[in-house]
């Protein structure tokens, strides 16, 4: 990860199983962003069913979303507004919940 420039990136989103309904039953998405949270933004801008899986009622990524960026872990509690690298893989893993 870089410091935050002001070109977008075109960045490739994973889309986990459970929330491809959403997306057109897609696996991976491209979308233009400089951040984690704005690559999650720009996939979810067209479904707010998504955004509720994806965002907290405050706008934050959602507690239970652990993101993967070219296959290290985005730290829990971050905010995703580091910039990724142009051409990344972003992984989206939502945890499951049950009991």
């Amino acid at each position: 990860m870089r410091k935050k420039g002001n070109s977008m990136q075109q960045l490739t989103v994973i889309v986990p199983p459970s929330i491809r309904p959403y997306v057109g039953g897609q696996s991976r998405i491209t979308v233009e962003a400089q951040t984690v949270r704005e690559a999650l933004g720009a996939m979810s801008a067209k479904s707010a069913q998504l955004k509720e899986h994806l965002f907290d009622s405050k706008g934050e990524i959602n507690r239970f979303v652990r993101i993967f960026v070219n296959g290290r872990p985005v730290p829990l509690g971050s905010r995703g507004d580091e910039a990724v690298e142009n051409g990344a893989e972003i992984a989206v893993v939502l945890a499951l919940a049950g009991g």
